[in-house]
């Protein structure tokens, strides 16, 4: 294990505006490639940096996930062969059509390739509401893709690591940006194995669950360069929105009614629940 460094005050406030440039992109190669790229910092340094921030690292980009749950919201909606859409997409599209084919077998046989983990983020005074955000990225409207889509926050997730991990890189990239860039976000939050609520299938990825707690005084603390005007909802009037035509990103209005489903009866083992939006693709011609 390498030594923890001893960073100045004055190396802790050149590296704020590193780790919020991190937190933003979830890479290492687009701090770089900002205007930061030319301050001399090498990138074994920059990632002990990150170790030593305590910053939980990101599994891989989530553009193209984003960009191919809203493709796929489309497909289902219009009941359309993959290829006969695919062909109505502008050039802008990034995903390509065999990427999209992959996910689309995936589902078709009920499996997943990769991991994510979603947050139920409550105060302590109302853990009957949950904190819910904007996605912020790039609108696609040629894609159905309009501004801001309601969302829990969500990443990827490694199979290999700790529940207690998934979540605090959760944390950190979808709710409390601010709190982790000054080191004010304290792990003791999460127990050392936080219990996973449910499992759901949301594209080609199997989601955890997670119900976390935090103290009435961080709520106005928490913000995000992934997800904009978080706000506490009512988890009723989130899980009432269940419909391939809703506000909410897939799977999400889904997990809200799991959750009601399930948490008076404290199931001996993890509920599994399908999105709706793997349920309406299931059935979907895939020549066309």
């Amino acid at each position: 294990m390498s030594e923890r460094l001893r960073l100045t005050e004055r190396e802790i406030d050149f590296y704020k505006p590193l780790i919020a440039l991190y937190l933003k992109y979830g890479s290492v190669d687009q701090v770089f490639a900002s205007k930061y790229h030319n301050t001399g910092v090498s990138y074994p340094h920059f990632h002990r940096v990150l170790n030593d921030w305590g910053i939980i690292k990101s599994t891989g980009p989530q553009s193209h996930f984003t960009e191919a749950i809203f493709f796929l919201t489309t497909l289902a909606m219009e009941r359309l062969p993959l290829e006969s859409l695919y062909r109505t997409m502008p050039p802008s599209l990034q995903i390509s059509a065999a990427t999209l084919h992959r996910i689309l077998s995936y589902i078709k046989r009920g499996l997943t390739r990769r991991h994510g983990t979603a947050l139920l983020v409550s105060p302590e005074s109302d853990p009957n509401s949950i904190l819910i955000g904007r996605d912020i990225s790039t609108p696609r409207p040629e894609l159905g893709k309009p501004y801001g889509s309601l969302s829990l926050p969500m990443t990827y997730a490694k199979r290999t690591e700790s529940g207690k991990e998934s979540v605090l890189r959760t944390l950190q990239q979808e709710v409390a940006a601010s709190l982790t860039v000054n080191r004010y976000l304290s792990p003791k939050i999460i127990p050392d194995n936080p219990k996973v609520l449910l499992t759901i299938n949301i594209a080609d990825v199997r989601v955890k669950v997670y119900k976390v707690i935090v103290p009435d005084t961080l709520i106005p603390q928490l913000d995000s360069f992934k997800l904009s005007d978080l706000n506490l909802v009512p988890i009723e009037q989130v899980a009432a929105s269940v419909d391939l035509d809703s506000h909410y990103r897939a799977g999400v209005s889904e997990i809200a009614s799991g959750f009601l489903e399930t948490r008076a009866i404290q199931p001996p083992f993890t509920p599994h629940f399908g999105s709706l939006l793997n349920q309406s693709l299931a059935t979907l011609p895939t020549i066309g």
